[in-house]
C-alpha cells in the first residue's frame, strides 16, 4: 500500500466506524503510519485520552522507530496525569534523537504536572537559550502555565506577550490570555492588547474571537457580535466563532441575525446535531413551527437521545395545537431524561389543552416535585388551578411554593386567588408588597383576569404605587 495514501476515506464520522470493523476482524495490516496518526489525533481532539494511548501503542509496535509516536505517546500520558509512563515514553524517544528539543519541553510538562516548578523551569531555561524559533515560543507558553500556578500573573501574562508579539495567530497562547483575561478579571487589558495585536495583524482571527469573549465580559454585546463575526469571516472553518456569535445573538432575542449565523455555520462546517436543534430554536422563537419541525428531526437523526429535542419539537405541535402529537414527543423527551420539570409542566399544560385537567394536575405536581425551587413551574400549576376554578387547591399549591422558592409573580398569584376567595383585604395588603417590589408585574392580574381593571381599590393601589417618571 502507498505510505502516502489514508486506508480511511476523509469524513470524520467515518474514521471511528472503519477502525472498529477492522478491529473487531483483527486485521489492522492495511493500516499505515498516516492512517493511524489520524486515528489518534481524532480521539485526542475527543478527549478519548485511553483510546489514543491505545492505538498510540499499536502504531509503535508496527512504526517503532518513529520519534513522534514515542512524542505524541507521552503528551496523551501527560493528559491522563500518568507522567511515570510519560517519562519513560521521552526515555525512548531520546533513544532515536538525542538532542531532541520537544522531549525536554514534554519533560517539563510532566514536571509541572508533578508540581516541580523549579526543575521544570530549569529544562525550559535550556530550551529557550538552544531550542529553535518555534521552541522557544513553546517553553514561554509552558513557562506562562508555571506562573499562572504559583499565581505570577504579571509574568504570566509576560510570557504570553512574548509569544504574541511574534506569532499573533499562535493558538496556546491565545489560549492562554483569555485564562489569564477571565482569571484576573483584566478584560479593559486584555481589550487594549488584543487592539495592538490586531492593528499588526488584522486577520489573526482568534484575537477577533477573545476580543468578542472580552466585549461579551463587559456588556459590548453589539461589539462583541462584530468581533465574534470576524473571526469566522477570516478563518470560515472557525466552529466556535460561529457558534459564541450565534448564541449570543439567540441571548441577545436577535433571532434571524442567530439564526444567519448558525446556516452559515452548516454550510461551511457541515451537519450537527446540535447546530439543527439551535436552527430550529431559532425558527421556533420566529414562529415558524414547521421549519423548526424540519430541523429538529434533523437534529434527532443524528442523536436520537436528545431530550432537548423532542422537547421543542413538542412545544412547536403544541403552538399549531396538535397537543395529541406533542405529548408524544414530551413523553419522548421524559424517556430520556425524567428530571427536567419544563418537560412534565409542558406535558401538563397539553393534558390540560386537551381537556383532561386529571391528567394535567398529576404532571403539574410531578413538575413541582422535582423542581421545587424554580418559581415559574409552581406559577404555572398555579394559574391552571386558578383557571379551572380550584381555588382552595390553588391556595394549597401557593402555600407550599412559600416553603420553597419565592418570586413576586406568586406573590401577583396570591392576590388573584385571594380576591377569588373572597379575601379582598388580606389581597389589597399583598398587592402593596407585590407592586413596591415589582410594578410592572402587576400587568399579570389583568392578563389572567381583565376584570380586575373595574376592581377600583385594586387600581387606587396600583395607580398610587406608579413610579415617578
Amino acid at each position: 500500500m502507498d505510505e502516502n495514501s489514508n486506508t480511511f476515506n476523509n469524513s470524520i464520522p467515518n474514521i471511528v466506524s472503519e477502525y472498529e470493523a477492522m478491529s473487531r476482524k483483527g486485521d489492522l495490516g492495511l493500516l499505515v503510519e498516516k492512517d493511524f496518526i489520524e486515528l489518534i489525533l481524532y480521539f485526542e481532539n475527543e478527549s478519548m485520552y485511553d483510546k489514543a494511548l491505545e492505538i498510540t501503542d499499536l502504531a509503535i509496535e508496527r512504526y517503532n522507530s518513529t520519534i513522534d509516536l514515542y512524542l505524541k505517546k507521552a503528551q496523551i500520558l501527560i493528559a491522563l496525569n500518568n507522567t511515570s509512563e510519560a517519562y519513560k515514553a521521552l526515555d525512548q524517544a531520546l533513544l532515536l534523537s538525542p538532542s531532541e528539543t520537544e522531549v525536554k519541553l514534554l519533560k517539563a510538562n510532566c514536571l509541572i504536572a508533578e508540581k516541580e516548578y523549579s526543575r521544570a523551569l530549569g529544562l525550559l531555561n535550556e530550551v529557550t537559550l538552544t531550542g529553535s524559533y518555534h521552541d522557544k515560543l513553546n517553553a514561554a507558553i509552558a513557562k506562562a502555565t508555571i506562573f499562572e500556578k504559583n499565581k505570577d500573573f504579571n509574568q504570566m501574562f509576560h510570557q504570553i506577550k512574548m509569544v504574541l508579539d511574534e506569532e499573533p495567530s499562535n493558538e496556546a497562547a491565545m489560549e492562554k490570555l483569555w485564562y489569564y483575561m477571565e482569571g484576573q478579571r483584566s478584560y479593559k487589558q486584555g481589550i487594549a492588547y488584543l487592539n495592538e495585536l490586531l492593528d499588526r495583524d488584522p486577520y489573526a482571527y482568534l484575537a477577533w474571537y477573545n476580543m468578542g469573549q472580552a466585549l461579551s465580559c463587559i456588556g459590548e454585546y453589539e461589539n462583541a457580535l462584530n468581533a465574534y463575526e470576524y473571526s469566522f469571516l477570516i478563518q470560515p472553518k472557525f466552529e466556535q466563532g460561529y457558534k459564541d456569535c450565534a448564541d449570543l445573538a439567540f441571548q441577545m432575542c436577535k433571532y434571524r441575525f442567530a439564526l444567519k449565523i448558525y446556516l452559515d455555520a452548516l454550510e461551511n462546517i457541515g451537519p450537527d446535531s446540535e447546530l439543527f436543534a439551535c436552527i430550529g430554536e431559532c425558527y421556533m422563537k420566529l414562529h415558524d413551527y414547521k421549519q423548526a419541525r424540519l430541523n429538529f428531526r434533523k437534529a434527532a437523526r443524528l442523536d436520537p437521545y436528545n431530550d432537548e429535542v423532542y422537547y421543542h419539537m413538542g412545544i412547536c405541535f403544541a403552538a399549531d395545537q396538535k397537543y395529541d402529537i406533542a405529548l408524544q414527543h414530551y413523553f419522548k423527551a421524559l424517556k430520556i431524561e425524567d428530571s427536567r420539570e419544563e418537560y412534565f409542566a409542558a406535558a401538563a399544560d397539553a393534558f390540560y389543552k386537551s381537556g383532561d385537567v386529571d391528567k394535567a394536575n398529576y404532571y403539574y405536581l410531578k413538575a413541582t416535585e422535582i423542581g421545587g425551587d424554580a418559581p415559574e413551574v409552581w406559577a404555572a400549576h398555579v394559574r391552571f388551578l386558578y383557571e379551572i376554578k380550584e381555588y382552595d387547591k390553588a391556595m394549597e399549591v401557593l402555600d407550599e411554593a412559600d416553603m420553597c422558592t419565592y418570586s413576586t409573580e406568586l406573590v401577583y398569584y396570591k392576590v388573584l386567588v385571594l380576591i377569588a376567595l373572597g379575601e379582598h383585604a388580606e389581597a389589597y395588603e399583598l398587592l402593596k408588597e407585590a407592586v413596591s417590589e415589582d410594578y410592572d408585574g402587576h400587568y399579570l392580574i389583568f392578563s389572567v383576569n381583565p376584570e380586575l381593571i373595574e376592581d377600583q381599590e385594586l387600581m387606587s393601589i396600583i395607580n398610587y404605587f406608579h413610579p415617578e417618571d
